[in-house]
């Protein structure tokens, strides 16, 4: 009876993690668009790859966040550095997807069905690590929500804390991930007009991000 205080708390964190990915996954953005595009064009098999890549790499972003969380100094001038490193990397996201994407996918057509193989699905993991990689937003999300969860008196320091916050995070972006490609498998006039030009929403997305980020660090 004595451990069962402490397994609600590890129940609590994991709930918070997967609810807090949930609502930070749910907007459409570059992630969980890849997937739908991946599952389109590539099938179910290419996207569940990428997204195991995905998980992997968001895990590894909170365990760093929950690092950084301890030692910060959570004034404006680091607040001001993490932005603008998100600022050069969505920067650089949106002239891929916006002039580079479309073309490479259209080379990418031409190409028979037989090279979708075993080699493509390690290709898919190893995209889903790097492009979550880049998608570097989350640290500082995670980091921010650490320091607000330890003033509410829920640790996600120390183990095995940090691991079952980090899990419940994978988990809910899965979940996400998952309902994204599930919903835009269902073949219709409005997703056949969004996959066509997924490519230009996914650069859209991040050029938004860029502005507001580019208000944030320049303007305010």
């Amino acid at each position: 009876m004595h451990n069962l205080p402490i397994t609600m708390d590890y129940i609590q964190l994991l709930l918070i993690g997967i609810f807090t990915a949930i609502i930070g996954s749910s907007i459409p953005g570059l992630l969980n668009m890849t997937v739908v595009k991946i599952g389109k064009q590539e099938g179910y098999k290419s996207a569940y790859t990428f997204m195991v890549g995905t998980a992997i790499t968001i895990t590894l972003q909170v365990y760093i966040a929950i690092f950084l969380a301890k030692f910060i100094n959570f004034n404006e001038e680091v607040t001001k550095i993490f932005r603008e490193i998100g600022l050069l990397v969505f920067v650089l996201i949106t002239i891929y997807f916006l002039f580079f994407a479309q073309k490479r996918d259209n080379k990418k057509k031409k190409k028979k069905m037989e090279q979708i193989g075993e080699v493509k699905q390690k290709n898919k993991f190893i995209y889903g690590l790097i492009l979550a990689a880049l998608n570097i937003f989350p640290i500082p999300f995670y980091v921010f929500l650490s320091a607000t969860l330890v003033s509410y008196k829920i640790s996600v320091f120390g183990q095995p804390n940090s691991s079952i916050f980090s899990l419940g995070v994978a988990i809910g972006s899965m979940i996400i991930f998952g309902l994204y490609l599930k919903f835009f498998s269902k073949k219709s006039e409005d997703n056949s007009f969004i996959l066509k030009n997924i490519n230009y929403i996914i650069g859209g997305i991040t050029s938004v991000v860029s502005l507001l980020t580019t208000y944030q660090v320049f303007f305010k």
